[in-house]
């Protein structure tokens, strides 16, 4: 299952929406938390194929526990201009994604009032 998932990040890397559907069910729920929206599997692939800019995608870490993935990518602009965190916790079922469910979250500075009272420090 784990090997699905890879495949899957290198195909939406590639920005090859034809393939998409193959690695999930037919009733398939992606769930998009932050903006508390979901969407069946041709949405899902509708809302990526029409998300604005040019996209790099790298795994940073990929777990596997029973039938559930869980996988953190950078997504980045090919600009360098915005880039975010995407947690993705993929359920499947018969080999297939069942449901998708997904919490991104931008990558930015501290807050100034961390900076300011010195608290942490950035992970290299």
């Amino acid at each position: 299952m784990k090997k699905e998932v890879v495949n899957l990040w290198e195909h939406i890397n590639q920005q090859n929406w034809t393939h998409l559907t193959a690695y999930f069910v037919e009733d398939a729920i992606i769930n998009w938390h932050d903006t508390n929206e979901q969407f069946n599997v041709a949405e899902f692939v509708q809302a990526n194929a029409c998300y604005p800019g040019d996209w790099q995608i790298q795994i940073e870490r990929l777990e596997q526990i029973g039938k559930l993935v869980i996988s953190v990518t950078k997504v980045s602009l090919s600009d360098g201009k915005q880039s975010f965190h995407a947690t993705s916790f993929f359920h499947f079922e018969h080999n297939k994604i069942a449901q998708l469910d997904e919490y991104w979250s931008e990558i930015t500075q501290a807050p100034q009032w961390r900076q300011d009272k010195r608290i942490g420090r950035r992970i290299e």
